[in-house]
């Protein structure tokens, strides 16, 4: 394969890549471009990840049809809005006024899901011919395809490497749980804007990060890690500037995203509570309703225990398994040259997810989406094998993550 100039690319943190056109050499080995037919490289990655989503749909409809899998008599469209799916349908439609349950509170209420995927379901579900379901189809399939091509650009920015980008995008698009990014969930809609608010960051563009941050903080709860590592960023440009005595025009553009970035997430929570005169009050329907606090990990020692006692099931033990395959491949994260920022983002995405009470284990797979850069540096392993021996292993890996996300959502016992 004929070696990317490294010249082409910024340093870590100094700068944005632009799409600059894949070459002809580096194309043909990938075996994604036919001729001299020239393609950005974000839209190579584009293309794999709604490849990878199209196999994942055609797993799921294969497997509905037999075995086990047919316990619950769903139908692709029954599975794909289903579980978290319901509330997020039911809340586009009716608005957080609406009881799920006409119990006092904290039973019954909308309010431990966030607004901001409803609401882009809502913007578009006005079109002719939509209903809700296929609004949300939409947002999630767009905001998929939009957060691939926004990894793509990070990836590149970060190695200066074509194969091992795509391989970053292949992975993750491939994880376990993935198949939340087919189903009307909000990861999607989630990683998209976590992940192109850390491209900003890395090009310097602090408002854009913040705004984005915002957005983010209306959608999940996960966005904690977004808003702390746009704040570590920001702290650590602030501290050169005043350190180097530079002028107000350099350094309000990081101060503005640091004070910017919690906004959202923290008026959301102040929503809540003033809705139910508790200044906890989202933390007080999670814990008391839905049984979903933080317990710091030790959810995780207590599985892990039951797992070595042989007290689990099957799904028990895949999902302990998966858990500290998590808590290896952050550890080895870390070992990457990368900005501060992005360390702390990882580590904090998966300390959430894996923070997150046992109440809910089986969810801890799509929580660890976010944290995108888990795959780096097992890209950078891969990236050394043929094209061919590359698209079996991803091709595999995707079906296997296809069948546990069914299995767990549709066979095991678990709340999904």
């Amino acid at each position: 394969m004929a070696p990317i100039p490294q010249s082409t690319f910024p340093v870590a943190g100094r700068g944005l890549v632009k799409d600059e056109p894949i070459a002809a050499g580096v194309a043909g080995d990938l075996g994604l471009i036919v001729g001299s037919l020239r393609v950005p490289l974000p839209m190579l990655g584009t293309m794999v990840f709604g490849g990878l989503r199209l196999l994942s749909l055609a797993v799921a409809a294969f497997l509905l049809r037999h075995g086990r899998f047919q316990v619950r008599h769903w139908s692709l469209v029954q599975w794909t809005t289903s579980w978290d799916a319901k509330f997020y349908l039911t809340l586009t439609a009716h608005g957080y006024g609406f009881r799920l349950d006409p119990r006092p509170l904290p039973r019954g209420t909308l309010y431990p899901w966030f607004p901001g995927f409803p609401a882009a379901m809502r913007l578009i579900a006005w079109l002719p011919g939509l209903t809700l379901g296929s609004a949300g189809f939409i947002v999630t399939t767009f905001a998929g395809l939009t957060a691939a091509w926004g990894l793509t650009r990070l990836g590149m920015n970060l190695t200066g490497d074509g194969r091992v980008s795509l391989l970053i995008v292949a992975l993750w698009g491939a994880a376990p749980g993935s198949t939340v990014f087919s189903m009307l969930y909000p990861e999607a809609l989630y990683c998209a804007l976590a992940i192109w608010a850390l491209v900003a960051l890395t090009s310097r563009r602090w408002l854009t990060a913040a705004v984005l941050a915002i957005a983010a903080g209306t959608v999940q709860s996960e966005a904690v890690a977004l808003i702390a590592a746009v704040m570590v960023a920001a702290l650590c440009s602030l501290n050169s500037a005043v350190r180097g005595g530079q002028p107000v025009a350099v350094w309000w553009r990081p101060l503005a995203a640091l004070v910017l970035a919690p906004v959202g997430l923290l008026g959301y929570l102040g929503f809540v509570a003033v809705q139910v005169h508790r200044l906890d009050g989202w933390f007080w329907i999670e814990s008391a309703a839905w049984y979903q606090s933080f317990d710091w990990g030790w959810g995780i020692v207590h599985n892990v225990q039951r797992v070595v006692l042989g007290w689990t099931s099957m799904a028990e033990t895949l999902l302990v398994l998966l858990a500290v395959l998590a808590v290896l491949l952050t550890a080895w994260s870390l070992t990457e040259d990368l900005p501060p920022f992005l360390h702390v983002y990882t580590f904090a995405a998966v300390g959430l997810a894996l923070g997150a009470s046992e109440t809910w284990f089986s969810c801890k797979l799509r929580f660890l989406l976010p944290a995108v850069l888990l795959t780096l540096p097992v890209a950078r392993v891969l990236a050394r094998l043929r094209t061919s021996v590359l698209v079996l292993i991803v091709g595999v890996f995707a079906v296997t993550s296809a069948w546990i996300g069914l299995y767990l959502s549709v066979i095991a016992k678990l709340p999904p």
